[in-house]
This record gives C-alpha cells, sequence and structure tokens, in this order.
C-alpha cells in the first residue's frame, strides 16, 4: 500500500475519509464537485500534454508491510524542475499547497529534479508558487507518519461536524443514520 497525495490531502481535510479511501471506500464518483474538477484539470490547458510529461514515482516503504509513498503528477516540466497542478477553486488551498509539497519531496528523495510547484487556479486566473525548504519537509514528514498511523488503524476516525461535510463525496455515506453529538 502507498500513501498517495489524494490521501495526504484527505488527512488535511478529514481523517475519516482519508482512511475510508485508504481502505477502498470510495466515493468520489458519486461526486458532482469531484467531476467538475476533473473537468477542469482535463480542460484548463489542452496543450499541457504536448509541453510536460506525466510522471510516477513511488518510494518502497522502509519496513516489510509498511506504507510506502506515490505520486502520479499530471504535468511536469523535467528541464526547470516544476510540478504544475491545476485545481477548480481555492476553496482548499492549504490542502492543495500540501500535495503540490508531497509532489516535491517524493521526487527530490528520488533524485529527480523538483526546484517548486506552480497551482494553477484557471477560472480564478491564479498561479500560486509552492516551495518545499526544510522546515516544510519536517512538517511534512510528521503528517505522512501521522497518515500512516491512521491508516494502519482498526478503526475508522469518527466523522468532523456536519458543518464541515456538506459539499463532501462522502457525506451521505458517514451521516447516514449517524446523529451529530
Amino acid at each position: 500500500m502507498h500513501l498517495t497525495a489524494t490521501l495526504l490531502n484527505y488527512y488535511l481535510l478529514c481523517h475519516r475519509k482519508m482512511w475510508l479511501h485508504a481502505h477502498a471506500i470510495r466515493m468520489e464518483h458519486t461526486s458532482d464537485v469531484v467531476y467538475e474538477g476533473k473537468l477542469v484539470g482535463e480542460h484548463a490547458y489542452p496543450q499541457r500534454a504536448e509541453r510536460y510529461t506525466e510522471v510516477e514515482v513511488s518510494l518502497e516503504p522502509e519496513v516489510p508491510d509498511g506504507i510506502g509513498l506515490a505520486a502520479k503528477i499530471d504535468f511536469y516540466d523535467p528541464h526547470l524542475g516544476v510540478v504544475h497542478e491545476i485545481k477548480k477553486s481555492s476553496a482548499k488551498e492549504h490542502a492543495h499547497i500540501a500535495q503540490v509539497q508531497f509532489y516535491l519531496y517524493i521526487l527530490r528523495r528520488k533524485g529527480i529534479k523538483a526546484e517548486y510547484g506552480l497551482i494553477e487556479y484557471p477560472k480564478m486566473r491564479h498561479t500560486e508558487r509552492v516551495e518545499l525548504d526544510q522546515n516544510g519537509e519536517i512538517i511534512l514528514e510528521d503528517w505522512i507518519a501521522n497518515a500512516r498511523k491512521i491508516i494502519e488503524s482498526d478503526r475508522c476516525p469518527p466523522v468532523l461536524p456536519k458543518s464541515k461535510c456538506k459539499s463532501c463525496s462522502y457525506f451521505d455515506f458517514c451521516w447516514s443514520g449517524e446523529t451529530e453529538e
């Protein structure tokens, strides 16, 4: 099993969502928000596939039966070492930044040039540069360690307050038959 950028993104948003996704309980296919995000990513920059490379990288776990790290980067400029990530909106910006930092981290660990990342929000006509310095690496390694512990747990984390879950693809799954305490 591998900790992916998607799982790290979910770790920062909702531990329960991350755990469910890691345990093959997937609800994204039911979400219009997720579908719209995929369309933006696929159609915002049609020339990208000609100029940049899709990269899949993984780091195997340090211990047997551990959780490795894996990333699938849609747009990577190997000449400049720049990771490009396209997002629909900046609503979850902190998690977006962490996702790009995760890509940079894995690329660097594999000895692949990774200078910085760019998060592009085509609907807002905004681009944000993402760096990963030594402090950022320490924070990222802490998140990775914590995410691994949660994923390895036999128990699904509790739900967040309902108000934080309204646009989540797991909303019906998590809240059917449950009441907020």
